[in-house]
């Protein structure tokens, strides 16, 4: 009896007593520390994920941090929190989230931006898409990939370059992407060279895009570029993928003291056949001085406008502009992917005797890419 009313006074107690906390079925996830602030330097942080049980993470913005390993078991992983440079003229912010099946914790991140000028430009009414500022150690393949070898018919412009992705023709020096031509018999050519493409990696629809290059002395022979293709070129071909060349020179229309000025744009697509506009110009200033220079181009839904340093001359004219309207293929209104080459010789320039390429009787030439920027409106 003296049992049976201990028994009962206890499950009163029980009934009546705090609220218990029952651990999710899935487990419960901590994470030290849940907030990061840092300067605008690259970095990476460590932080402390403490679970009991299997974990993931997602990162809102990947384009500028990422977390490894991005999961684990249960007990204590140290996750590294790889942060990029800041180079926007503002703070930014980010979300982590570590997550077990019935539960999470937010990690929040503050960057702040440079206070020492090193920040970039930002067009107003755009937002950095993606951007490649050749700060890393080597080419980053994630963005680009090295073409490699003559092409058909010397990519199609009787070209006399073998392209190959040598240290000796691209390479990543001093914050700068240096693509390097050469006089040179390497796998049946007379010359050698670079070219890179974001195909398949790298492609957006509409923009203001812009690179900040340092040109070579072109005269007489070199033909470097900086321009964009369709992202279906694989399934479309040539010209129906389309193409806007925001940046040739050393065209032979520019020989006789004007190497260094003369410059032109152009786009091609085709339905029916291959259809091109194109438009040159001598230049009032050298841009190939030895200093870098920005060529840009502002895409929208109805216009293709390209501009010379315009961060730095903001009522500059457009050097090349087409309206745009409904072609075949619509060329001008799908996905794009960059390409930066340095050809030698063709039907550009046209030369077609290696012996004739005077740029390169004193040895090799560079072509310097500082960075590469694509920025959407917000």
């Amino acid at each position: 009896m003296i049992a049976r009313i201990l028994a009962l006074a206890l499950l009163a107690a029980s009934c009546t007593g705090p609220a218990q906390t029952e651990t999710p079925k899935g487990g419960t996830v901590q994470v030290n520390p849940t907030e990061i602030n840092v300067d605008f330097e690259e970095q990476v942080v460590e932080v402390t994920v403490t679970a009991d049980a299997d974990w993931g993470s997602s990162v809102a913005d990947q384009t500028w941090c990422t977390v490894y390993p991005t999961g684990g078991i249960k007990g204590e992983t140290k996750v590294k929190v790889t942060i990029k440079k800041n180079i926007l003229t503002e703070a930014r912010q980010n979300e982590i989230t570590f997550r077990t099946t019935s539960s999470k914790t937010v990690v929040k991140v503050t960057q702040e931006t440079s206070t020492t000028g090193e920040a970039m430009f930002v067009p107003e009414g755009y937002k950095l898409f993606w951007s490649d500022e050749f700060d890393g150690p080597s080419l980053n393949t994630d963005n680009w990939t090295c073409e490699i070898g003559r092409g058909s018919n010397g990519w199609g412009n009787a070209e006399l370059q073998y392209y190959t992705d040598r240290p000796e023709n691209v390479d990543v020096r001093d914050g700068k992407l240096v693509m390097t031509a050469r006089k040179e018999n390497y796998q049946g050519a007379t010359a050698t060279s670079a070219r890179l493409i974001t195909l398949g990696k790298v492609y957006f629809k509409y923009g203001y895009i812009v690179a900040s290059i340092k040109l070579p002395k072109t005269a007489n022979g070199l033909w470097p570029a900086f321009w964009m293709m369709g992202n279906d070129f694989k399934s479309k071909g040539w010209p129906n993928c389309g193409e806007t060349d925001i940046l040739e020179m050393g065209h032979s229309n520019g020989f006789n003291n004007r190497q260094e000025t003369f410059l032109n744009g152009a786009c091609h697509w085709g339905a029916p056949g291959h259809q091109y506009y194109a438009r040159d110009i001598n230049n009032k200033y050298s841009v190939q001085d030895g200093e870098f220079h920005t060529f840009t181009c502002i895409w929208t839904e109805d216009k293709i406008s390209m501009y010379i340093d315009l961060e730095t001359y903001p009522d500059a004219k457009p050097y090349f502009e087409m309206t745009l309207k409904d072609f075949g293929d619509n060329e001008f209104r799908k996905d794009n992917f960059i390409l930066l080459n340095l050809a030698v010789g063709g039907n550009f320039p046209g030369i077609w005797d290696i012996n004739q390429v005077t740029a390169l009787n004193n040895g090799p030439a560079e072509m310097e890419v500082d960075y590469v920027r694509v920025f959407q409106k917000k």
